[in-house]
């Protein structure tokens, strides 16, 4: 199936919404989840850890990520041993918004639609600076703006879907132009 056709089927479904961030040495520091209807949660330093996320996932049927095909799926398989894709059915918005035509990342689609975030200036880059400076330095102001960071990341990825399944449907124009008819 491809996302076009999965974005449609899991409507009803129980989703989770995933972001990780990884340190300079592409290790995972911190795992944003949302759950629809439920309480965001987020596992960071040695709490990141298989059943932490296993606890978290296991009444989800669908993961929803940004770029998680390329980079948090595999990342979370090779480090914690945990195979997210053979578990549950996954999501990639970042496929799904090439396939209807739409440019840019995650925070350039956050613009296009409107959608708001506190942490505007900050990249992957950043998050792991912050990371670095958390560790070296105990610096619990740099850890609190990553965690930020990562927070609007995943929830974002909420409105996002909301938005290209509309978009998909023909109710939404914000200036995109030749939206994909299905």
């Amino acid at each position: 199936m491809d996302e076009v056709q999965i974005l449609f089927e899991i409507h009803d479904k129980k989703k989770a919404y995933l972001d990780i961030e990884t340190d300079f040495s592409g290790h995972i520091c911190v795992i944003g989840i949302a759950r629809e209807n439920e309480q965001f949660v987020q596992f960071y330093g040695e709490d990141v850890i298989t059943q932490n996320i296993e606890r978290i996932l296991v009444t989800q049927d669908v993961i929803v990520t940004f770029n998680g095909e390329r980079f948090d799926l595999p990342v979370i398989k090779k480090q914690l041993n945990l195979d997210l894709k053979e578990s549950h059915l996954t999501v990639d918005l970042y496929i799904l918004k090439k396939k209807i035509g739409i440019k840019g990342g995650l925070k350039e689609i956050e613009k296009l639609f409107g959608i708001k975030r506190n942490t505007t200036d900050l990249t992957g880059y950043d998050a792991c600076r912050l990371w670095e400076r958390y560790i070296r330095y105990g610096d619990r102001g740099a850890l609190d703006l990553l965690l930020e960071y990562n927070k609007e990341d995943v929830i974002n990825l909420i409105q996002v879907e909301n938005l290209l399944r509309s978009l998909l449907r023909g109710k939404y124009d914000r200036g995109i132009r030749n939206p994909v008819k299905l």
